[in-house]
């Protein structure tokens, strides 16, 4: 019998964060994690790849809009065409403009000789991805809109316009209707970006899926700086999977990356964990604890007993609700099932629902 793809890859000596990677056939492939939520976003991901119409993305700060907007624009029938991205937050005006739509000679004072082309135009073709798209000033957005509608721009300082033809990709990180109601971004310039949507979950949502990032981050830092990876203690990924990861996926990978090269050993232990962590974790973990003492006891000692306890309480306090128990419990409902599956509480769930029932 043949070698696996795997096996194969071990075999020549590729490194391990490539082995993870050898088997794609798209850029989907790179999105780690077998959460539910995750794959429904991921699958339909895909079939907006054959879709040509503005994409809205939403998702809280790290979740990885730009590593969705990038396997969408792969996945689609112009993979050579540029992919071009711009981040619309925390530039002044002036130089947004500029980045947006480019300029002639003699546009501004300080302008380039030969003009610049800007992000539009660059992306003729292909793909442009405008990021933290709510924080575009008002008065730029018809300017967007009449591109988007007509299919032509002009560069600042030009009376000539250009044709340009691009599939654009938004992303915010806040429910851009709120900002529409607020005031703050033009009603007709959101409909007409947001004529297919796409929600990402964030990471506190998908906590079963830690434990494969780590393993991928820490490969990814073990081959930058060529040196053998390195495997995360329990403890930390315990630790890990206690946090709430106000920074999502961007600051798990930060913080993985920090804490495989301040560790010495093999091993990365709890001594390189960050401070915010530590003090997370433990209060989370004490909280847990004082919910537990407050209930008689449930099952038999063992380990984990204060956990198993807990989530017994919340269940039948809540009827077998799972939304209303998670919450009580401060986690996510998807870490929730998780924890039901370890501490086999399926049967206990089951004869809750049926008590509420009856």
């Amino acid at each position: 019998m043949g070698m696996s793809v795997g096996e194969a890859a071990r075999a020549s000596g590729v490194p391990r964060a490539a082995q993870l990677e050898i088997a794609s056939v798209d850029g989907f492939d790179r999105i780690i994690g077998r959460d539910g939520g995750l794959r429904e976003t991921v699958d339909r991901a895909r079939r907006l790849t054959r879709i040509d119409t503005p994409l809205l993305m939403q998702g809280e700060t790290g979740v990885g809009k730009e590593v969705f907007a990038r396997a969408i624009h792969a996945g689609g029938p112009n993979l050579k065409a540029p992919f071009v991205a711009l981040n619309c937050g925390g530039l002044p005006r002036e130089l947004l403009a500029s980045e947006l739509f480019g300029y002639v000679e003699g546009a501004f004072t300080g302008a380039r000789r030969s003009g610049m082309i800007g992000k539009i135009e660059g992306a003729s073709g292909g793909t442009l991805f405008l990021d933290e798209i709510a924080q575009m000033p008002m008065d730029l957005q018809p300017y967007l809109l009449r591109v988007l509608e007509g299919g032509e721009m002009y560069p600042l300082g030009s009376a000539r316009p250009r044709r340009v033809q691009f599939r654009l990709i938004s992303a915010c990180n806040q429910p851009l209707r709120d900002e529409v109601s607020a005031g703050r971004f033009r009603n007709d310039l959101f409909y007409r970006i947001s004529g297919t949507t796409l929600t990402i979950p964030c990471l506190r949502e998908r906590l079963q899926d830690i434990r494969a990032l780590v393993e991928r981050f820490s490969c990814d830092v073990a081959d930058r700086h060529q040196q053998p990876p390195k495997v995360f203690s329990g403890e930390v990924l315990s630790a890990f999977e206690r946090y709430t990861w106000p920074g999502n996926v961007r600051e798990l990978r930060n913080v993985v990356e920090g804490m495989v090269l301040l560790s010495e050993g093999h091993v990365v232990g709890l001594d390189t964990l960050p401070v915010e962590l530590r003090l997370e974790a433990a209060a989370r973990c004490e909280a847990t604890e004082a919910r537990a003492r407050s209930v008689p006891q449930l099952h038999p000692p063992g380990l984990g007993q204060w956990e198993r306890e807990a989530i017994s309480a919340a269940i039948r306090q809540r009827q077998g609700n799972l939304t209303r128990a998670a919450k009580d419990l401060g986690i996510a409902r998807s870490t929730l099932y998780l924890k039901l599956k370890r501490h086999a509480l399926d049967p206990f769930l089951s004869e809750i629902r049926l008590e509420a029932l009856s």
